[in-house]
């Protein structure tokens, strides 16, 4: 066994609960990256996917023209089987559930492609207090390219999830004031193709635009513990499905459709 196939020490796990979140490195190998990218690649080609109204595709805009660019697909894995294999591997979802101390469940799944010109994404916490949303949801995100400050890695806040929801329990996304986290320092996450960032629901977190002229591609798999649903995938994006044709429709976008 390889030290990137073993189960998280001690020390990971005691890091993990005192600042909320985990990176390991090496978890996939170049050989497994490379297939992984050429499949997230091909998804590119099919593009009776890529219309706005697909609510399994989102949109970012240029942060300097404000020009549309594709931004991911969500869910990804019923569509990429190689994917789909990722987010059921087992050291993934043996990570997941040492941190969480139960049987982990795939919840939710997403491929960021976040192209050079894409904007980043404002302070917030995962959590959205909808009846079926877990508190244990835990994200494990799995960089195919390099990610670093130019082309937008997270930023997150150490010791601050320990605080919970930073937000109203009103079933709403909320963007966070700067000044939910002024007493704790950001930490911005560089990951080499194949490392892993894992962290929870009331991590908040946020990342820059990429300013770079190469993609940031990322895997970002989500979990919950077994005594706080079980299998709940399917109620996850029916929810979700929900909130974004509401969403969308006060927006005025209409016939929306999965597909």
């Amino acid at each position: 066994m390889s030290a990137h196939d073993a189960p998280l020490s001690f020390f990971e796990l005691d890091s993990y609960k005192r600042d909320g979140y985990l990176v390991r490195r090496n978890v996939f190998s170049n050989a497994e990256v490379a297939a992984v990218a050429a499949e997230t690649d091909a998804l590119l080609e099919r593009k009776e996917l890529l219309a706005q109204n697909n609510l399994r595709v989102r949109w970012q805009y240029h942060y300097e023209t404000g020009e549309p660019i594709f931004e991911l697909f969500d869910p990804v894995t019923d569509i990429a089987p190689l994917c789909d294999a990722w987010f059921r591997d087992p050291r993934l979802v043996g990570m997941a559930s040492q941190v969480l101390a139960d049987r982990a469940h795939p919840i939710k799944d997403k491929v960021i492609y976040k192209p050079a010109g894409a904007g980043g994404y404002p302070l917030h916490q995962d959590f959205i207090a909808w009846p079926t949303f877990p508190e244990s949801f835990t994200t494990i995100v799995i960089a195919i390219d390099a990610g670093d400050e130019d082309n937008g890695c997270i930023e997150l806040y150490p010791g601050a999830h320990a605080a919970g929801c930073l937000s109203d329990r009103d079933g709403n996304f909320h963007i966070l004031p700067d000044d939910t986290v002024k007493d704790f320092t950001g930490v911005k996450v560089a990951l080499d193709p194949g490392d892993i960032l894992m962290f929870g629901a009331f991590m908040p977190h946020r990342s820059e635009g990429n300013r770079s002229q190469r993609r940031h591609r990322h895997l970002l798999y989500s979990y919950n513990a077994d005594k706080d649903g079980g299998d709940l995938r399917r109620d996850h994006y029916q929810a979700f499905h929900h909130w974004l044709r509401s969403m969308y429709g006060a927006m005025g976008l209409g016939d929306l459709y999965f597909k």
